[in-house]
């Protein structure tokens, strides 16, 4: 399994990303995995926090989308499982925290824009490579302008190039940095903290302070995903 999960007692869990290859690539059935695991977590009455981090010191290289689709609806299917995992990491009631070693790119960069508490080493390098791909990131742009600037977000996904974790942090994509291979214990130490207070009143914090940033909108996603499923399935039936 690409998507392993472990308490760590005291209501906190981890969720690792064990993807493909050095660089941790996921593929959509991972990424369905992922959303589902998410949705699992949303159930247990005994989470209080939750920390998203990758296997050997790498986060997630990226997404692997299905090849050669040249239907609108079959290319919509495989981007909608990156809509699944962002609807269910919104609708989890405790805090996520996600600990960043090696690189965060394309659907790693997401993941670690949207969660509550983002932790990286200091020699994390994050990048939305999409475009060098003929691939416009259009989901994440939903909320990622929400913690980074219209233009220096435009800038990122236009170039794709390769940011430190300093600016990164700068840049609002993250909370904090720590020394290279401390991630994930910073990570589950925020946890912990987290994991203490009032599960009620942590579950309000998260929902109230999600929806007034608008981190998530379900109607952007799906606006997304079709303007994205049109354009690729006339690019690959042309080819």
């Amino acid at each position: 399994m690409a998507i392993e999960i472990s308490a760590r007692g005291k209501g906190v869990s981890v969720i690792t990303l064990a993807g493909h290859d050095a660089g941790n690539f996921l593929y959509t059935q991972d990424i369905l995995d992922l959303a589902a695991t998410l949705t699992t977590c949303a159930s247990d009455k005994e989470l209080r926090a939750l920390v998203i981090t990758g296997r050997n010191g790498m986060f997630c290289g990226g997404r692997i989308g299905a090849k050669g689709l040249t239907r609108a609806s079959e290319v919509a299917e495989d981007l909608n499982a990156i809509v699944k995992v962002n609807t269910a990491l919104n609708a989890l009631s405790a805090p996520v925290i996600a600990a960043i070693e090696g690189k965060a790119f394309g659907f790693g960069f997401g993941m670690t824009a949207q969660v509550d508490y983002a932790v990286a080493a200091d020699s994390a390098v994050f990048s939305l490579p999409e475009m060098s791909h003929g691939l416009p990131p259009l989901i994440v742009f939903t909320y990622l302008f929400r913690f980074v600037p219209y233009k220096r977000a435009f800038e990122l996904a236009v170039t794709s190039r390769q940011i430190s974790a300093d600016e990164a942090l700068e840049a609002g994509i993250l909370t904090d940095i720590v020394p290279a291979g401390g991630a994930l214990k910073r990570a589950l130490e925020v946890a912990g903290q987290m994991a203490a207070f009032d599960p009620k009143s942590m579950s309000l914090l998260r929902k109230f302070g999600r929806e007034q940033a608008e981190v998530h909108s379900k109607q952007m996603s799906e606006h997304a995903v079709a303007l994205m499923s049109v354009m690729l399935a006339e690019r690959n039936a042309a080819h």
